[in-house]
């Protein structure tokens, strides 16, 4: 399911390690959603994943079909699950980030807090900046090879400007 949970935003901790969750981020999730909490756990490339309690039912009741005599399923279920923990949203919108997490994602007294649409990632701004630096020159590269084919189905229709020429092409859906 789709939440719209996009944007980039630095935000500090407070003296209980919590952080506020961008309003921009509350306001696309209903109050059922916000009041159900979310889950956080390891992610990728050294930051924190947070999922929707919902979503995160979803993704468990998913990952748990995953046979469990296969030895890379029970490395990737130790590493996903075992660290996660829920965590609700006060009234002011804060989150608080556990010990172990911010051990593993090398948070200290800030932290980015990065939209995926239907999960948030937690980035210490550190290696949020090191991650940058090193996968932005590939981003062009990684773009051709996996969205080939992603925009079938629109079209892009030009617009004439009054000259007779081709004005600004707009995206239509098909």
């Amino acid at each position: 399911m789709a939440h719209d949970l996009f944007g980039t935003f630095t935000c500090p901790l407070d003296e209980k390690y919590r952080a506020v969750l961008p309003a921009k981020m509350r306001d696309v999730v209903t109050q059922d959603q916000l009041r159900a909490g979310f889950w956080i756990t390891r992610g990728f490339e050294g930051c924190l994943m947070m999922f929707l309690n919902e979503d995160w039912q979803r993704l468990t009741r998913k990952v748990e079909l995953l046979p469990f005599t296969n030895d890379e399923v029970r490395t990737f279920k130790r590493f996903f699950l075992t660290p996660a923990l829920p965590v609700s949203c006060d009234r002011v919108g804060r989150l608080g980030i556990s010990d172990s997490h911010r051990a593993m994602a090398g948070i200290d007294r800030e932290l980015i807090w990065n939209g995926g649409g239907t999960y948030i990632e937690i980035w210490a701004p550190d290696r949020w900046e090191k991650f940058c630096r090193e996968k932005l020159p590939e981003f062009e590269r990684v773009a051709a090879k996996h969205l080939d084919g992603l925009f079938t189905g629109l079209s892009i229709v030009e617009e004439k400007d009054g000259g007779g020429g081709a004005g600004v092409g707009k995206v239509d859906q098909v």
